[in-house]
């Protein structure tokens, strides 16, 4: 009887120290506070050493913001990672030879192979989310609109139908959503705005023709809109510039400004400076005129052209709810798609993008539901044939797909699985969701609740309007459609970075697990509890942002999925305060209303602008002004360290 080769021993052994390292470190995986967020300082080994074992700020190879393991647990992993090397070699020579391998040999090598891997790894290997270089597969096409300006002046037409905008900032905005909301300070509703008011800024109609100043039609309009405009002419036209000037608000702001005070004019642009610092305090009179009356600078943060029909979708499917967009704001947001439509029919990713089926079938669903008896305008017509030529909304990005499945477009079958299920695996697993870039795993929440719970349009069987766009968005018959065979599929001209076949492999196997009944039991109790720890942590986000969330993304996701898990009821208070904060997002800009990458830059437009003035030498020149950002920024402070509590914000 033959004796068990040495390579067993040490692998059987290899497995046993992972088994246990990762058993006990998961029961032990509370992290101390004062290292989270800790980084390893320097890449070579001396220093290695000394943070690994003296300073204890972190390991390579782990991300210690997560903090799930002890660095002597690592230190175990590491230990059964080499063994498991040297068991390898030494089964090798077993191979190659019929004479005992020698352990010194075979322990020589794997220390030089291991300790090479590790070492190199730490000095020049990526971060986990390092994006890397440019890819290969680099857009080619240009985008191109039509050479056509819109004159959008509703901020100065006095006829008795047009609808004026303006922007509320700080108390004025809380005071514009309690009066949409029919809040009031006495009738103790249970819904109401919360967080800190200043900074916050929204854009709202006037209610009444004689809201505006008297003197109005005293003051200078045609300088005000070209002090406005900043050399631009009124109105806006994306074959010249596909970004905007801003030339509604800083009207607004201008015109305010010269109303303030007598004193206060405007700066003059007849005369060029004569020396820099005479430029800058011409600059910086143009800025202060600009600053809203809490102290920062508001503008334009839009840009990509998939956030907005996103909101629009939650809308529709939530029974588009009049206090969470009204008709005037669906009026800006048609202007807006259709404005920024291009030559060939599609919109682009972002603004300045070539037209792609991503940003084409999102913006042309939202002007479909915005208006369901658009459908044989020239602009819909167009976009219908790009979308046709490229194979029809199967062959639209992933997130689209989600968007169509949530509005009963697509079936479920047709999208790759987002399991909730994820988030109950230890977090020292590589792909826990928790270990992802924070807007992506903050997006992938409410996505793996809204598709573990298959969320669909509860009208959508029945809606017309759903039933023409299954008719409009596809090549062949939507029930003839194969849902599954459709989930890898995307328009060459969207497949910027391909996913690997690993990628492909291993989304396939979770369709199986999706369909395949003999995992039905056991995903059906995991699910219930993945849904509802899901539910439980949108619900900390929710509170913890007073409803704005990270981003605009998971800010529509987390809505609709309030709105589900409320039972479909768009009165139930968070549904309700989540609406409340739909207006954060949204801007209006000579090219309509859009949705923003965030709700704003405020404290880093500020920062930076105020910086420049005291590098200037100017801060004593613009004294309200300085009061002002000083006033601002100290309001706005998060102060939740014990430094930031010992000053006198606190």
């Amino acid at each position: 009887m033959s004796s068990i080769p040495q390579s067993i021993y040490l692998f059987s052994t290899s497995i046993l120290l992972l088994v246990s390292s990762l058993s006990i470190g998961h029961i032990t995986s509370s992290y101390p506070l004062s290292q989270l967020g800790a980084r390893p300082d320097g890449s070579t080994l001396l220093s290695w050493c000394t943070n690994q074992f003296l300073q204890q700020k972190g390991v390579v190879g782990y991300d210690v913001i997560q903090g799930a393991f002890s660095p002597w647990i690592r230190i175990l992993l590491h230990t059964s990672l080499y063994i498991a090397t040297w068991s390898f070699f030494l089964f090798l020579m077993e191979c190659t030879s019929t004479d005992s391998p020698p352990l010194v040999t075979s322990f020589a090598s794997t220390t030089i192979l291991y300790g090479t891997i590790f070492f190199y790894n730490i000095k020049y290997g990526g971060a986990v989310s390092d994006p890397g270089n440019a890819r290969s597969d680099k857009i080619r096409r240009k985008p191109q609109w039509t050479d056509v300006k819109t004159n959008f002046t509703q901020v100065f037409t006095n006829t008795s139908n047009t609808v004026k905008w303006r922007c509320a900032v700080a108390e004025d905005s809380h005071t514009v959503t309690k009066c949409r909301f029919g809040v009031s300070e006495d009738n103790n509703e249970k819904v109401n705005i919360t967080g800190e008011p200043a900074g916050r800024q929204i854009w709202t109609t006037l209610q009444r023709k004689d809201e505006e100043s008297k003197d109005e039609s005293k003051l200078e309009e045609d300088a005000i809109m070209e002090m406005a405009c900043g050399g631009r002419e009124v109105g806006f036209n994306p074959s010249k510039n596909p970004n905007s000037c801003d030339q509604i608000f800083r009207a607004q702001q201008i015109k305010s400004y010269l109303s303030i005070s007598p004193n206060h004019t405007l700066p003059c642009t007849k005369t060029k400076p004569n020396t820099p610092l005479e430029a800058a305090k011409k600059a910086i009179h143009f800025y202060s005129m600009l600053q809203t009356e809490d102290g920062h600078w508001a503008g334009d943060y839009g840009g990509p052209h998939f956030l907005m029909p996103g909101v629009i979708i939650a809308w529709y499917v939530m029974g588009r709810p009049d206090e969470m967009l009204d008709k005037h704001q669906c009026n800006m947001m048609m202007h807006y798609i259709t404005v920024h439509q291009q030559t060939d029919g599609g919109w682009g990713t972002h603004i300045e993008s070539p037209s792609t089926m991503f940003g084409t079938v999102l913006n042309y669903v939202a002007l479909r539901l915005l208006d369901p008896h658009n459908k044989h305008t020239p602009v819909c017509q167009k976009a219908r044939s790009f979308i046709t030529e490229q194979g029809g909304a199967i062959m639209a990005s992933s997130w689209a797909k989600f968007w169509l499945c949530l509005l009963g477009c697509m079936e479920w079958e047709g999208h790759n699985s987002v399991p909730p299920e994820m988030w109950l695996l230890p977090n020292w697993i590589p792909f826990h969701p928790g270990r992802l870039w924070c807007h992506c795993r903050m997006v992938y929440l409410p996505m793996g609740y809204l598709y573990g719970a298959r969320f669909v349009y509860p009208n959508a069987e029945t809606d017309a309007l759903i039933a023409s766009l299954r008719e409009e968005l596809y090549t062949e018959p939507y029930e003839s459609i194969a849902w599954d065979q459709t989930r890898h599929l995307v328009a060459p001209m969207d497949n910027y970075s391909p996913i690997p076949w690993v990628m492909e492999f291993l989304q396939n196997c979770l369709a199986l697990y999706e369909r395949w009944f003999i995992f039905q039991p056991f995903k059906n109790w995991v699910r219930k509890k993945a849904l509802k720890f899901s539910v439980e942590y949108m619900d900390a986000e929710d509170i913890s942002t007073n409803y704005i969330d990270i981003g605009p993304v998971n800010k529509a996701l987390n809505m609709v999925s309030a709105y589900h898990a409320a039972g479909n009821n768009v009165k139930e208070p968070k549904v309700q305060k989540h609406m409340m904060r739909i207006p954060d997002y949204l801007w209006l800009a000579e090219d309509g209303m859009k949705m923003q990458g965030y709700n704003g830059s405020q404290c880093w437009d500020t920062s930076f602008a105020i910086q420049a003035v005291y590098e200037c030498g100017l801060l004593d020149e613009f004294p309200d002004l300085s009061k002002k950002v000083w006033a601002y920024l100290e309001r706005t402070q998060i102060l939740s360290t014990e430094v930031s509590q010992d000053t006198p914000a606190f």
